[in-house]
């Protein structure tokens, strides 16, 4: 594989998910080129490991590069398209994220579009939403048994926002 380090860089904040097909990792992008991105996150996978990063639709296959106290450097297995990576992709609460990320870094106000909803939810559907997202990971089929646990946990708070009535049943 080349070496990154001799192509640009864009200095980036992004959220995604280093899946070594054993577990999915949350972790931040930093940086990004065409071939490769610098990673950090918790318990981040051992030097050498296949990986793929996700990022909403994206998807990158590569290897643990290089790997440093909560950050690594991850070598694509393919040239990615830089532009695609950075502009905002995903579900709204990604794009809630990064643009509050944004604004914080660039020490301005965060944008009237990503700041929470004067009138909130119901719990009801709080509950809901909450169930549909236990539901989806739940479907993944390399859920971690502590990733389990923690759905466990969501659904019951769920269940605490909106107890089932019998119009619910």
């Amino acid at each position: 594989m080349s070496d990154n380090r001799a192509e640009g860089r864009s200095n980036v904040f992004l959220t995604a998910m280093l899946d070594t097909g054993d577990s999915s990792i949350p972790v931040r992008i930093r940086n990004l080129s065409s071939r490769g991105a610098l990673i950090d996150g918790p318990a981040l996978p051992s030097v050498g490991t296949s990986v793929r990063l996700l990022r909403g639709r994206l998807a990158a296959t590569g290897e643990l590069a290089w790997k440093g106290t909560g950050q690594a450097g991850v070598n694509f297995g393919r040239e990615i398209d830089v532009d695609d990576w950075v502009q905002r992709i995903g579900h709204s609460g990604q794009q809630r994220v990064d643009g509050v990320i944004a604004a914080l870094r660039s020490s301005t106000r965060v944008p009237e579009e990503f700041q929470a909803s004067p009138n909130p939810k119901s719990l009801a559907s709080i509950s809901a939403a909450l169930n549909e997202i236990c539901e989806r990971v739940a479907a993944r089929p390399n859920l971690s048994v502590e990733l389990g646990e923690e759905l466990l946990n969501l659904e019951d708070i769920a269940r605490a926002l909106h107890p089932p009535t019998a119009a619910d049943k």
